[in-house]
């Protein structure tokens, strides 16, 4: 005599529940292999990029016109794409992945069986985290090891280190994840896919702007000031922030322009010249307090989805 065990409605075996989960990772996968492959071909391209940019730097470290323009626009490309990269992951995850479902209504079927609305949301998210992850951080570590080739001298204008500062530390990482959730966020609220992806462009490209400008205030800045005699002083390979005249009440104007004149300077009671900048040696410490700000801000962002992923569920 045989006896059959009903599960509770709802509730299913710990084996069921992972191999529905490893299933619904690979639907994931499956429905958007496409963007996986073209994402794994444009990181491969782009990295032989940025490797064929470091092994250029040897003929550019004498170069000419011609040698330094291919480094630097080889450089710089490589940088544009990790610039770009939260942007586009931010609209992937808020559109095709998340707001997807929510329009076609396909997630409300996924829902009724045992992976609960909260599993759900992990898997769909740790597949194009992980991947977006990976595929900055590779860049950001090949860039960087080109940039260290960089010609020096008069041709190193235009590659210094706050000029690739997204592109050459964890800060470019840090802003995917932070892009990741913001769609994730957003494609729950708007439930429409293009308008998800254009309101993520548009909110990720709000708050990298925001970062941007606040940037140089994020750690204690440098300022030297020169006499009269000797002018400005030099910055070094220092980030420029502000430039100026000194008063004899120690305020900081705006220079005006006496080129040598005693009797302009002592009208305007110049007593010297003053440059405001972050040297190179502040690098680390803006980076770090930079990744900080975008990780604690991915926290507060994840948080929320949750939560709206919370009541959705239970409405």
């Amino acid at each position: 005599m045989s006896t059959s065990v009903a599960s509770a409605p709802g509730t299913a075996s710990p084996g069921t529940g992972r191999s529905q989960l490893r299933g619904l990772a690979w639907i994931v996968v499956r429905r958007h292999r496409s963007a996986f492959w073209w994402t794994a071909a444009l990181l491969v391209v782009w990295t032989a990029l940025l490797v064929a940019t470091r092994l250029w730097a040897p003929v550019s470290a004498q170069p000419g016109l011609l040698e330094w323009f291919t480094y630097s626009n080889f450089l710089g490309a490589g940088s544009n794409v990790i610039n770009l990269a939260p942007v586009v992951v931010g609209a992937f995850v808020a559109g095709p992945l998340i707001a997807a479902e929510q329009e076609s209504g396909t997630y409300q079927l996924l829902w009724t069986q045992s992976v609960s609305p909260v599993r759900w949301f992990a898997v769909k998210l740790a597949l194009p985290t992980a991947a977006g992850l990976a595929a900055t951080g590779v860049l950001v570590g090949v860039c960087r090891w080109a940039w260290t080739g960089r010609p020096r001298g008069n041709w190193e204008n235009g590659l210094h280190w706050f000029d690739l500062y997204g592109s050459i530390g964890p800060v470019g990482v840090a802003s995917v994840l932070t892009a990741v959730t913001i769609g994730a966020l957003l494609g729950l609220l708007v439930r429409r896919t293009l308008p998800a992806m254009v309101t993520c462009v548009i909110t990720v490209g709000a708050v990298r702007q925001v970062l941007a400008t606040a940037r140089e205030h994020l750690w204690p800045a440098r300022t030297v000031i020169g006499s009269l005699e000797h002018g400005y002083l030099g910055t070094g390979n220092g980030w420029p922030l502000a430039e100026g005249a000194v008063t004899s009440s120690g305020a900081h104007v705006s220079d005006p322009i006496c080129v040598n004149d005693q009797k302009c300077w002592a009208a305007h009671h110049i007593t010297g010249f003053y440059n405001t900048y972050q040297p190179a040696s502040h690098f680390w410490p803006l980076q770090l307090v930079e990744t900080c700000i975008l990780l604690a801000l991915a926290a507060v962002v994840a948080a929320v989805a949750f939560q709206v992923l919370r009541k959705k569920a239970s409405a």
